[in-house]
């Protein structure tokens, strides 16, 4: 197999890769430095797509599970056989360390081919001497596949195998901030499938409003804000289209006084600065039972103080925008004269390009201060006591966000009960938040509509349809 080119970037169209006229280049949030050309889609390159989509979907939707299945299979594989050239081109745009870039690939190819092998349901809901009434799941048609740019390879091959798996066709549009791998992915995925079922489309911000009010795209699956979540589905009722929205989390950590430390805190560690903390499931909150704050926070401190810029958890953040954004943030704290048990702000020195943010941890702040109410998206975490357990579940569902949480405690009965009553679409209890392709994720309240991966997940690719058969002459 070739080496990936990673210099030169296409929209995939129809199975044909198409420059533009005009470009654009993302940064590497290690360096500040421009990185390669990136092309900007036309209204004409879109229209272009979801014919060729429309017109590729009236074949792929009767393929077999089985042709699609080996589809799959044989494209993951070429994507892991190439994984230290992805790894590096997903770090230099991201931001993420090599470590953690490897892992992504690695996990791609985990969804690729977990995802298309679940079977949907087939229900016979009514059966008696009359009639049999059975449900069945039917592909919709053209899906929209609008990235964010934290996991760019992982996210978007999961809305191709949810998708196309399931008999659609999709058009992927990467963030701006990452359109490399995406670009690439589509590009590698013409080797494996017909032209027209996977395509991509670089774009500007005009790119995304041109999807959601296309008449010829029937589902937009969409990963990011809240904000431009909103957005979406707003402009999706025009044309009654199917949204999938996995928005923004404030996810909660319950620490409960019975666990190990030593065993609990490097797990908490990795759920708050996996990727600098540029994850949607990323712990933004931790509630410490009062009786063993301060050895936990002591603990816990000089765990992250052992973590170094660039490597492993603590990458740059991926944007100027979010680096303005944590930098508000801590500042606001230091203005507040909140207890900082790590990592007061400091000036960024121009002289030490890339976005870095070394990680920060403040001690009881208020629960209407900035940062308990608000995602940071970055290096920096509110550790917060509680001594009684329905005040803290009350706390930690106080936010109109629900994607995910966090109960750590030994005693299996209060560990359910805690968890059984906070409001988010994934709960894990003595785990770390990794989500499953084989579950379905996805927030509640305003971190979403809808769910991705596992059964469930896929069905939201699919109509119902009921059939009614009469068993009378």
């Amino acid at each position: 197999m070739a080496s990936l080119n990673s210099e030169t970037f296409h929209n995939v169209i129809n199975g044909a890769l198409k420059g533009a006229s005009k470009q654009y280049h993302g940064i590497n949030p290690f360096t500040e430095e421009r990185l390669w050309p990136a092309p900007v889609a036309t209204e004409e390159d879109l229209e272009e797509a979801v014919e060729a989509a429309n017109v590729a979907f009236k074949t792929w939707k009767n393929t077999t599970l089985e042709d699609r299945r080996s589809r799959f299979q044989a494209f993951a594989n070429a994507l892991v056989a190439q994984k230290s050239e992805w790894a590096d081109l997903v770090s230099k745009e991201a931001g993420q360390s090599i470590e953690f870039a490897t892992d992504e690939v690695e996990v791609s190819h985990e969804y690729l081919t977990t995802i298309p092998n679940i079977d949907l349901p087939e229900y016979v809901t009514h059966d008696d001497e009359d009639v049999k009434a059975t449900t069945k799941y039917y592909p919709l048609g053209v899906v929209a596949g609008i990235c964010p740019w934290n996991f760019p390879v992982l996210l978007a091959a999961g809305k191709i195998a949810s998708a196309v798996s399931t008999g659609n066709t999709i058009i992927i549009k990467p963030s701006p901030y990452t359109p490399y791998s995406e670009l690439k992915l589509a590009e590698l995925a013409q080797q494996f499938f017909p032209p027209g079922v996977i395509q991509a489309l670089g774009g500007d911000d005009n790119l995304g409003p041109w999807m959601t009010k296309h008449p010829g795209i029937a589902k937009i699956s969409f990963t990011g804000s809240t904000a431009t979540g909103k957005r979406i589905m707003a402009a999706a009722a025009s044309t009654l289209k199917r949204v999938t929205l996995e928005l923004g989390g404030n996810d909660p950590s319950i620490v409960c006084p019975d666990i190990d430390l030593d065993i609990v805190i490097p797990k908490i560690l990795e759920d708050v600065f996996t990727h600098s903390g540029q994850s949607c499931i990323d712990t933004k909150r931790i509630y410490v039972h009062k009786s063993i704050y301060d050895t936990f926070l002591s603990k816990f401190t000089a765990a992250s103080k052992s973590l170094k810029l660039g490597h492993g958890y603590l990458s740059p953040l991926q944007n100027k925008m979010q680096y303005e954004k944590v930098a508000s943030l801590r500042k606001d704290c230091q203005d507040q004269k909140y207890q900082f048990a790590l990592g007061e702000p400091q000036e960024k020195s121009s002289s030490s390009p890339g976005y870095f943010v070394p990680p920060a941890i403040v001690s009881r702040p208020p629960e209407n201060s900035r940062l308990v109410q608000e995602e940071p998206f970055g290096p920096i975490v509110p550790v917060l006591e509680w001594d009684d357990e329905d005040d803290v579940i009350r706390r930690a569902n106080d936010t109109d966000q629900g994607l995910g949480a966090t109960v750590w405690c030994r005693d299996p009965e209060r560990a359910e009960r805690i968890a059984s009553q906070l409001e988010a679409g994934s709960v894990w209890v003595n785990r770390g938040a990794i989500p499953l392709p084989t579950a379905l994720f996805g927030g509640i309240k305003q971190s979403g509509i809808g769910g991705e991966w596992g059964p469930l997940g896929l069905l939201s690719y699919c109509d119902a349809r009921t059939f009614h058969f009469s068993k009378r002459p």
